[in-house]
């Protein structure tokens, strides 16, 4: 839940409905032994602060495996094997209820970093730098304190709330924006929809501003914020603003498309040419069994399989199909099975959760310029993503929505098992098929059980988050 705790020890913290106000908000006093009244005091505090933030990103809670299964599993891009360990059944089966424990998770987990990074923000504001380059150093770590912000705002205000053009202004319930830590707010009520992702655009625009870095791994830098604000104006269909922000991406920011004969590249290193923004796992630091690597394995869990209809979209000299399936059979289970293979690693550890990256640039502006009557400049864009994967692939020749449609099946394509696929079907008011071991749900838009309920902690706690989504 979503509470505002006034005391000398946590003076703004997200906690579980059980749980007490134990450590320091920012997480670092297990790391540095910094006492709750002293949590940023100068530039060394303010990093160790924003490295427990990126870390919260790691969880199976959000990145590190429920912010890609969800959208995937509650869409026709992955379903649950018939010998699973229950993990997101109620998803596959469209039978989430507001006691789901996944979305608990995502919710706390989101806020926590919506919560630690509002106050790494003030925290750092009110450093006074004895350089010009320690100042410098402190902008780059608030701009990007902002931009973790913005980022987990958005998540959440795509997975518990209706798409931007679910109404025609945007006024429909969205979740609590979060952006100071005043204490006496102790019960935040819902944003609308328009007001969560104008927060995401003041956000971002503050981020862009304040960074200096273009290039850090594992970390936001003005590029990272601009692809996705890039991302964010596509769902708000300003689709002007998304063109200016990809074509920035595209043009300046540094990045190259992985080639055909390198694909498997994309997958196995960390930190690439096409690269945006990824979350870091390592050895020593990731979610071993929990993670998303052993959630696809066919030496770990090997729940959620890749269903036939997916796999035969791809031509077979497709490098993604080639590269990030695998066939096999599962043992005591399906004898032709379909593995997701775009986690290589698989059980030795958790690779890096990619975020943001290249070819999702060149199709957000494809999409924007289809949506505004540049149909030759979206086909030119579709085609780079398309012979990248398939030098050979005949080009493209539809407009309209024909073309619209091109485009949501290459995002299908290019982005499976990333957590994409229901926000792209939701946002454009398509239906949406639950494909399963054995059965397909069919589910017409619009449907009050294409997002999540509000957490039952959350509306125990908080007596203004109330109403629920409708449905649950």
């Amino acid at each position: 839940m979503i509470t505002f705790i006034k005391n000398t020890i946590c003076s703004l913290l997200i906690i579980l409905v059980a749980s007490s106000c134990g450590s320091d908000f920012l997480d670092i006093d297990p790391e540095q032994n910094i006492s709750s009244e002293q949590a940023i005091t100068d530039l060394n505090t303010l990093q160790t602060a924003m490295n427990g933030i990126y870390s919260k990103l790691q969880s199976s809670d959000y990145y590190g495996r429920s912010m890609y299964i969800i959208p995937e599993l509650m869409a026709d891009n992955l379903y649950l094997s018939s010998r699973n360990t229950g993990r997101y059944l109620d998803h596959e089966s469209f039978a989430v209820t507001e006691e789901d424990s996944y979305s608990n998770g995502l919710w706390n987990q989101m806020y926590a970093v919506i919560v630690n990074a509002t106050k790494a923000i003030e925290g750092g504001e009110n450093l006074v730098p004895v350089t010009d380059e320690q100042q410098q150093e402190i902008d780059q770590l608030v701009g990007e304190a902002y931009a973790l912000r913005a980022l987990a705002h958005f998540d959440l205000v795509r997975l518990f709330a209706q798409p931007y053009n679910f109404t025609s202004d945007a006024t429909h319930n969205g979740v609590p924006v979060i952006s100071r830590s005043e204490a006496n707010e102790i019960a935040p009520s819902r944003n609308t929809v328009k007001e969560v992702y104008d927060q995401i655009n003041s956000d971002l625009e503050t981020a862009i501003f304040k960074m200096t870095e273009e290039r850090k791994n594992g970390k936001f830098t003005i590029y990272s914020a601009k692809a996705l604000a890039a991302r964010s104006y596509l769902y708000q269909e300003n689709y002007e603003m998304a063109i200016t922000l990809s074509t920035d991406v595209l043009k300046n920011g540094g990045y190259t498309l992985i080639s055909n004969s390198n694909y498997p590249e994309l997958w196995s290193e960390a930190f690439n040419s096409e690269s945006i923004f990824e979350v870091v796992n390592t050895v020593a630091d990731n979610e071993g069994s929990n993670s998303l690597g052993h959630f696809f394995d066919p030496t770990g869990y090997a729940d959620a399989l890749v269903p036939e209809e997916l796999y035969v979209l791809y031509d077979s000299d497709d490098a993604r199909r080639q590269e990030t399936i695998r066939q096999g059979s599962k043992t005591g289970a399906e004898d032709d099975a379909l593995f997701v293979h775009k986690f290589p690693n698989g059980t030795s550890w958790d690779d890096n959760t990619k975020v943001l990256r290249l070819a999702e640039q060149y199709l957000i502006r494809a999409e924007a310029y289809a949506k505004t009557g540049k149909p030759e400049l979206a086909q030119d864009d579709l085609m780079t993503v398309i012979n990248r994967a398939d030098p050979d692939a005949v080009r493209i020749s539809e407009s309209g929505q024909p073309l619209i449609d091109r485009i949501l099946e290459e995002r299908r394509k290019e982005l499976a098992f990333e957590g994409h696929r229901l926000f792209d079907l939701n946002r454009n008011k398509k239906d949406v098929r639950i494909i399963q071991s054995e059965n397909v749900l069919e589910v017409t838009y619009p449907n009050d059980k294409f997002i999540l309920p509000i957490p039952l902690d959350e509306i125990n706690a908080n007596p203004s988050i109330k109403p629920q989504n409708p449905g649950y």
